[in-house]
């Protein structure tokens, strides 16, 4: 496989679920033998986002993904220069079989310097996780869907971020000068300590799980803070506005910043919302059995959407069906 067109029509028969085994089988060996193998699928792959993004139509998509194709050698110039822009903010990583950040940044998803207030607002594309350095020496991982905003310097001690999303964060230890992450529901203040905070808009709860250190959560107006110590979860209720604290395994937690998915009795409509969010997929169901599934199990993160969906079915009751390029129907079938 050293045709340059048969790879990339190869790797496309593949985004568009198309692959017979036999090219699996291919896809999958001629992967294996070079990380540059790997670079050129993730770029394809990239191209390919961008034209779906444009292009609903599967037909019309492959035509913008040759065009753009063309295009993308008279930009690349343009590309690395804007990449020195952005060199050493952000260390990105691949979450399964998906692009990375750097080949993102010809879609568009780059991060977004707002200079009047000197802020910088990283947003992470669905379906990819992303690594940030923040001025202090703290590192965050963002998982997909997540927006972090950071000022480029912090000044006179102050260390406040704003998260919508999921991170894992690992504090530098600074006593003098708190850490604070706001989220639309709490702040998290800490010193120095790794903890997981979990606060998508979309999502009915918000949790803060704490691995190492010590943690205060205030909501409320910010007037009331509840302490949680190593081990620990705490859990609101956005609706009801009620939060509750209780010993959570917080390795699982936050299992999916190694590339590991580990759940234990999760609703079923939150497993589907994370699997959108990670395979940058959707999935719609109808039945109203599922509503009230809880689902326990684990999987890593070079699985494909089939090969999760493939699973599941292996567990619980249900099939599936693709309606159309990453769009899949969940149907309840009794076991």
């Amino acid at each position: 496989m050293n045709h340059k067109t048969d790879i990339e029509q190869l790797v496309i028969r593949y985004l568009n679920g198309e692959c017979s085994i036999t090219d699996q089988q291919e896809l999958k060996h001629w992967l294996s033998q070079s990380d540059e193998n790997q670079k050129i699928f993730y770029r394809i792959k990239d191209v390919w986002d961008a034209s779906l993004k444009k292009e609903d139509n599967t037909r019309e998509a492959l035509l913008q993904f040759y065009k753009q194709r063309a295009l993308q050698k008279q930009t690349s110039t343009k590309v690395l220069r804007l990449w020195k822009v952005v060199a050493g903010i952000a260390a990105v990583f691949v979450i399964g079989l998906v692009s990375v950040f750097i080949l993102n940044m010809l879609s568009g998803e780059t991060p977004n310097v707002r200079s009047e207030a000197a802020m910088m607002s990283f947003k992470v594309p669905f379906g990819s996780r992303s690594e940030v350095n923040l001025p202090d020496g703290t590192t965050v991982i963002l998982n997909s869907g997540s927006e972090l905003e950071y000022p480029v310097t912090f000044v006179d001690g102050k260390r406040e971020v704003s998260l919508n999303g999921e991170a894992f964060f690992n504090v530098m230890s600074d006593e003098a000068n708190p850490f604070i992450v706001k989220t639309n529901y709490f702040d998290v203040q800490v010193t120095g300590t790794q903890f997981n905070v979990c606060s998508y808009t979309d999502d009915n709860f918000s949790n803060v799980s704490l691995l190492e250190g010590h943690v205060g959560v205030l909501f409320e107006q910010k007037e009331k803070v509840v302490d949680i110590v190593p081990g620990q979860q705490f859990y609101l209720d956005k609706e009801k506005r009620i939060y509750r604290i209780s010993e959570r395994d917080v390795d699982m937690e936050s299992s999916w910043k190694d590339g590991e998915f580990r759940f234990k009795e999760i609703a079923f409509p939150d497993l589907m919302k994370r699997l959108e969010r990670w395979y940058d997929v959707r999935l719609s169901y109808s039945a109203p059995e599922l509503e009230e599934m809880l689902y326990s199990g684990n999987f890593r993160n070079h699985e494909t959407i089939w090969q999760v969906l493939d699973g599941l079915k292996l567990t619980t009751p249900i099939d599936y069906k693709r309606l159309g390029f990453r769009k899949f129907e969940i149907i309840y079938k009794p076991m």
